[in-house]
Order: structure tokens, then C-alpha cells, then sequence
């Protein structure tokens, strides 16, 4: 579809939307400005442009917690910017504090992926000098990512967070980011000028940070949020309300009435509590998120936040209510709480007006989709089926239930640089993928993906390499005059030698089989003459001399074969003694060494492929999707590329009923 067509369908279906829900705002809400969120100001410029109105209501999701870790580094402070990888840190969780530079992708290759591709993965890991688990952790990492990691003991949420405690690990973050992407543009071409872009939005952390002592983490990035969307849009935006979590989550008696908190009366009305508990709990069975069961007697699935004390998980039992904090939080009721009014009231009566109340996963689209229209990039939550599927076992249990449609952003991010004018000069696995040092932004548009097919392709052929020398050949193949020739070479003389050792020891192995065999037969020889002996033994009655001398013949016969014996298994060994000599003789073993050096080296190669494959594979389409806005100002400070993003962006709805 063209741009032209992709206009005409989303200016129809935003103007449904407007149409139907005339009083309804647009809801985006996410864990960090530095990600994709502020793309959504493609909506925001889509509406202006069409004259559609429609406010937009942009939160900070401030009500999670910063980062969760099971791994900690020695020497650094309370925070530390940490990769991902399917080792060390493959539980690693961070979104309110993280970065992907230019490229960069939280994406990670696994060690099946190698596998499936034909890697040696365990000869490798176990020739790495460093140990396996450090060739792991490196091989797996996820490249241009770095997540944001506490590394004390507590809980930290977002909103909890100062910035006079995190500021300086926010500032070394954005530098680590801003940095590896200044590097990968041309200098001289439009690198000063996507300077200009990075040193002003640290101007702005720095300012606010400046003037603003106390401020949370949450109000850093409630502030820039219009600062980023204006960088975007080239103008200063309108319709807009800046938010976060905790505000539009504030739950008090005089909050508990709104559309989004009428969702949680549902858990604890008696007539249809055990309804919605069972709805919750089966559109969660088998998979990774708990079920309410798993929480304790009387679990809702909303958590509560408390000042002071964190985040936990909703009891109500009907003699008291609990808040599972780390330090669990008992109210003793009166009477049984039956409603989101009584719930409000009890926490209030405790607690005050700081009380939040945030849905679990699914049920907190549940609360907010009651009065907003959530706004979701291509592959933005996880949970939407499963939320649509407890609407629907509710609408059919007889409980009435209604919520808006999610609108879906689908950019073309990678293919709308075709309007850039920058020329970079990519990491050196892009530059591999793409085949160049350098490469301008129009040309990056045009070819990324069929570089990704090329790349799927190539990875499909590694896989099929079982043989050293078939490796050796692809390798060689790759980059004719390049060092595998020679390898190769090499690979094969050393090879051929340890054929010819093999011929020659073949002919001394045959040897010992012959005088095997004519071991036994002396051995079965020796054994008929051990019989004929004992025979004649039990026939004598008397000892005369010539009996005498029949059993001294014996001995002679059987001595005779035990010389014979012992001069063939001498011969044996001075054969497998030869033998020996020449399978681990200098020359054979420098062969063998050469072998194994060679084909082992073939193999450092083939997972460097795959990786630089990997990454660009997994990479370019899951940014293509979902990239960090602010690469679209660096590269384009003027606006081309992102007027051009919202030109071909499409967009659709997705129900959350049926």
C-alpha cells in the first residue's frame, strides 16, 4: 500500500474513532521517554494535520518497579548499566532505566540459536581462555543495550525514585547511548549536527535537574515529554496532557467512582467475585504470570502502592484486608469490604490520599481502557489476547463489560529513511550484513530487507555445513585470495599426512592380527594338551617309568608353547610400540594440532556469521517496529524522516471485546 492510500484508510479510521468516541483521549503510556514512546507523536501530528482534534494523554508508567535483577557487579555504585545476554544477566529486567543506541535492540541471540545454525557451541565455550560462562555472556549479548540496574537489596518503584539518588546514572546512561551513536554517523557529513541534537536533550536533564533538587525520576520524564514531542513534530504541541501512573491511578473515595476503577468492583462484589476471579485466573493458566491462587486467600488482581512501603499485592478476606508489601501491611475490618467504595475508604482511613491502585498485567488494560483509547506501537504489550479473552468469558458469564479499542501504530520505520540524507558508518556486524564500511541512508532504506533475507538464508546454509572441509570451502568461498585459502590448505596437507601415517600403521595393525591368531591357536593348543595331561593322569594305576616319561613329554610340549606364546606376544608388543610411536610422533601430533586449530578457528567464523546475522535478523525488525524516538532527531534534525514515518505509519484498531 502507498503512502496516499495508508492516509486516506488512517484519516477514515480516525475519524470513526472521533466520530464514536467524540469525549474519549488517547492514552499512551510508557516506562521511559528514551525508547519508542514519543513516537507516538506520529498520532499527535496525524490528528493536527487532519484537523481531527482529540486529546492525548501522555503518562510516565511510574507505578512499576526500576529494574529487577537476580545479578550484581562488583566495584560499581548503587546503579550499573548492565547487557543483556542468555547468560549472567538473562533474567535481567529493565525498562524505566534503559537505552538502545543507534541500531541497538534489547533483542539477544540464544545458544540454541547457535546451535540451530550449526555452531560448535560447546567446543568453543570450552576453548574460550576466559571460561565458558564469560564466552557465553559475551557471544549472547544483546548489541547497542544497556539496561539501568540497582544494585542494593529493596525494591525500588518508579515513582519512588529521586533524581538527586539516580540522576547521575540517567546522565552516564544517555552518554553511553549518544555516544556509540555519534560514532556511527560519517563525521563531517551530519554528525555535528545530530550533536546538537544529543547535547540539547542533556541540556534539558541537566537543567531540570538544576532547578528542580527534589524532583522524582518520574518528573524528569513527565517534563521532557513535550520537549521530545516538540523535537519530533518541529512545533510546539497542543492537546496534549502529560501524566503518569500514579496520578491517573491516585485511588481515594472521591477516585473510586471513576470508570477505571469500576473494573476492580467486579472482584469484589459477592455476585460476581468468584465470576471475575475464575475469568482472571483461567485466561492465565499455563502460562508465565501468576494466578490469584498463587497470591494467597482472598487475592485481587491489582497491587497497591504505599508510601514507604512499596508495591504488593490486594488481599481481602473478610475479616481483614492485606497489602503484600515486602513488609506485609494487615487492616482489620469491621464488616466485609463488597465494594470499590469500601475498599477505598479502608485504605484511606489508614493511608491517606497516597494510595495507588494498579491493575496486575491484563486487568490493569481492563481499568484504563474503560476511559481511554489506548495507543500501542506494533508489538507493544503482551497481554491484549488475554485481556480480550477474560472480557469475553465475562460478557458470557451475564456480567456486563465494555472497553475501547486499542489503536495500533504500525511505523516503517527503516524503510521511510529513504527521505535521510546522512551517510554512517554502521557497527562492524551491520557493516558486515550490509557489506559496506559506510552507507547512506537511502541505500540503508532500500536494501534492509532483503539483507535480512540474505542473512536468514546464510544461516540456513551454516546450518547444513557438517564437514570441516565443507565449512573451509564456504569460508573461503566468501572472500577469494582471503586467509582461508591457505588454511585450507593446510588443513587438507595435514589431513592427507595423517592418512599416510594411518596407511603405515594399518600395515603393523595387520601384523598384530596374525600373530593374534596365531596366539590363540597356541592358546587353544595349550588348553587340548591340559586335557590330554589330565586324562592321562586320572588313567594311571601305577607310575612306571614309561608313564614317567609320558608325563614329562607333556611338560616339554607344554613349556615349548608357552615359549612360543611369550616370543608372539613379545612381536605384539614391539608392533603396537612402533605403532604408537608413529601415532604420537611430533608429526602426527603437529598434524592433529593443526586439525584441530584449523577447523576450530572455521568455527570462531561460522559464529561470527551467525551472530552478526542474529543480530540483524532480530535487530532491524524489532526497531523497525518500535525505535527509540530519538534516533529520528539525530539523524534527521530537520524533520524528513519523521514526517516521513508519519506518512506511512498505518494504523489499526484492535477490540478488547470479541
Amino acid at each position: 500500500m502507498d503512502s496516499k492510500s495508508i492516509s486516506i484508510a488512517n484519516f477514515n479510521l480516525l475519524k470513526q474513532l472521533r466520530a464514536d468516541y467524540p469525549n474519549t483521549p488517547f492514552l499512551a503510556l510508557g516506562q521511559t521517554v528514551f525508547w519508542d514512546e514519543p513516537m507516538k507523536t506520529v498520532l499527535r501530528k496525524m490528528l493536527d494535520d487532519e484537523k481531527l482534534g482529540g486529546t492525548m494523554v501522555i503518562g510516565v508508567h511510574d507505578t512499576d518497579y526500576f529494574a529487577k535483577a537476580h545479578v550484581t557487579q562488583e566495584g560499581h555504585g548503587r546503579f550499573a548499566l548492565m547487557a543483556h545476554n542468555d547468560g549472567t544477566t538473562k533474567s535481567l529486567w529493565s525498562a524505566a532505566g534503559e537505552i538502545s543506541t543507534l541500531f541497538g535492540s534489547e533483542t539477544f541471540p540464544t545458544r540454541h540459536d547457535y546451535v540451530k545454525h550449526g555452531v560448535a557451541f560447546r567446543r568453543l565455550a570450552d576453548a574460550h581462555p576466559n571460561g565458558r560462562q564469560a564466552f557465553l555472556d559475551g557471544v549472547t549479548e544483546a548489541w547497542g543495550w544497556r539496561g539501568l540496574v540497582y544494585t542494593e537489596s529493596r525494591d525500588l518503584i518508579v515513582n519512588a525514585i529521586s533524581l538527586h539518588e539516580v540522576g547521575d546514572a540517567i546522565e552516564e546512561m544517555l552518554s553511553w547511548g549518544f555516544e556509540n551513536a555519534l560514532q556511527q554517523i560519517l563525521p563531517g557529513c551530519c554528525r555535528e549536527e545530530a550533536s546538537k541534537v544529543t547535547n540539547a536533550i542533556l541540556f534539558w536533564c541537566r537543567e531540570y535537574r538544576e532547578y528542580h533538587p527534589k524532583a522524582s525520576l518520574s518528573d524528569l520524564y513527565q517534563h521532557l515529554i513535550p520537549h521530545l514531542f516538540k523535537l519530533l513534530l518541529g512545533y510546539e504541541p497542543e492537546n496534549i496532557e502529560i501524566t503518569s501512573s500514579t496520578s491517573l491511578l491516585q485511588f481515594t473515595p472521591e477516585t473510586a467512582s471513576l470508570p477505571r476503577f469500576q473494573f476492580v468492583d467486579l472482584f469484589l462484589n459477592p455476585r460476581t467475585a468468584d465470576i471475575a476471579r475464575d475469568a482472571y485466573n483461567n485466561v492465565l493458566a499455563g502460562g508465565e504470570i501468576y494466578t490469584l491462587d498463587r497470591f494467597g486467600p482472598g487475592a485481587l488482581p491489582f497491587d497497591c502502592l504505599i508510601p514507604g512501603r512499596g508495591r504488593g499485592t490486594i488481599r481481602v478476606t473478610p475479616k481483614a484486608l492485606f497489602v503484600e508489601t515486602r513488609r506485609p501491611v494487615a487492616l482489620p475490618l469491621e464488616k466485609p469490604v463488597h465494594s470499590v467504595g469500601e475498599l477505598a475508604a479502608r485504605l484511606h482511613q489508614r493511608f491517606g490520599d497516597d494510595v495507588t491502585l494498579v491493575g496486575k498485567a491484563v486487568s490493569l488494560i481492563s481499568m484504563l481502557s474503560q476511559e481511554f483509547i489506548f495507543v500501542f506501537n506494533e508489538e507493544g504489550s503482551l497481554y491484549v489476547n488475554r485481556t480480550r479473552k477474560m472480557h469475553d468469558m465475562l460478557r458470557q458469564q451475564g456480567i456486563p463489560i465494555s472497553a475501547h479499542p486499542i489503536l495500533r501504530l504500525n511505523y516503517s520505520t527503516w524503510d521511510s529513511l529513504d527521505t535521510g540524507r546522512a551517510t554512517l558508518c554502521p557497527s562492524p556486524h551491520l557493516a558486515k550484513v550490509f557489506g559496506q564500511q559506510t552507507i547512506s541512508t537511502p541505500d540503508l532504506a532500500a536494501a534492509w530487507r532483503e539483507r535480512i533475507e540474505d542473512q536468514r538464508t546464510l544461516c540456513i546454509h551454516l546450518g547444513s555445513l557438517h564437514k570441516p572441509v565443507e565449512l573451509l570451502n564456504f569460508l573461503e568461498e566468501q572472500e577469494p585470495g582471503n586467509p582461508w585459502e591457505d588454511r585450507k590448505n593446510e588443513y587438507l596437507s595435514a589431513s592427507q599426512k595423517l592418512k599416510q601415517l594411518h596407511a603405515k600403521t594399518s600395515v603393523l595393525r595387520m601384523s598384530r592380527e596374525q600373530l593374534y591368531v596365531q596366539i590363540r591357536s597356541l592358546k587353544a593348543a595349550t588348553l587340548a594338551l591340559q586335557r590330554q595331561k589330565g586324562e592321562h593322569f586320572r588313567s594311571v594305576l601305577e607310575w612306571t617309568d614309561a608313564e614317567i616319561e609320558i608325563r614329562r613329554q607333556f611338560e616339554i610340549m607344554q613349556e615349548n608353547l608357552e615359549h612360543e606364546k611369550r616370543q608372539l606376544c613379545a612381536e605384539v608388543s614391539n608392533l603396537r610400540a612402533r605403532q604408537l610411536r608413529m601415532e604420537r610422533g611430533e608429526e602426527a601430533v603437529l598434524a592433529r594440532q593443526t586439525l584441530s586449530d584449523i577447523s576450530l578457528m572455521a568455527e570462531k567464523a561460522r559464529l561470527d556469521l551467525v551472530r552478526n546475522a542474529l543480530l540483524a535478523m532480530d535487530a532491524l525488525p524489532h526497531t523497525n517496529h518500535r525505535p527509540s524516538a530519538w534516533w529520528i532527531a539525530l539523524l534527521s534534525p530537520s524533520g524528513e524522516w519523521f514526517r516521513r514515518i508519519a506518512e506511512t505509519t498505518r494504523l489499526y484498531t484492535e477490540p478488547l471485546l470479541s
